[in-house]
């Protein structure tokens, strides 16, 4: 049955928070490295933004990199940095299309500065085409330094 159907489209929720938590042990569990986890990670985000929008939902926080994060190996890091960037980038016109809000939420200042750049050029882009339809933030949670 289409899960569709077995929504009650009268007690959508306005707003939406995903944590996205669990996808290097997803990985690591299917015999991969954890960096194939997080690029896997996007088509289930992507997936889950667009049927949020077809039900109605108005706001989705993605809660994607906590303080402790910050603790995981420097490949991982990079790695996670550099996705954030190509999927801005790559869903920027997407964004746009749809009407799609993007804004940051946490120490944004302590984010690589290529990721910096990227993530405010994104959420200044989106701006200029919001619809009020829909409103995706990322959340970057608080870091060990203080902003």
């Amino acid at each position: 049955m289409d899960k569709k159907l077995r929504i009650d489209l009268q007690r959508t929720p306005k707003h939406v928070a995903i944590i996205m938590d669990g996808n290097g042990r997803w990985a690591k569990n299917k015999g991969m490295n954890r960096i194939f986890g997080h690029k896997s990670a996007l088509t289930a985000v992507r997936e889950s933004v667009e049927s949020a929008a077809k039900i109605g939902v108005e706001a989705i926080t993605l809660y994607a990199f906590s303080t402790e994060n910050w603790n995981r190996p420097k490949l991982e890091i990079d790695a996670l940095m550099s996705l954030l960037v190509s999927s801005l980038k790559k869903e920027l016109h997407t964004f746009q299309k749809n009407g799609v809000l993007v804004n940051a939420i946490g120490c944004i200042e302590n984010l690589p500065k290529k990721a910096q750049k990227v993530l405010k050029e994104v959420m200044t882009e989106t701006k200029k085409k919001y619809s009020n339809r829909f409103n995706a933030r990322l959340e970057l949670w608080r870091t060990r330094r203080n902003c």
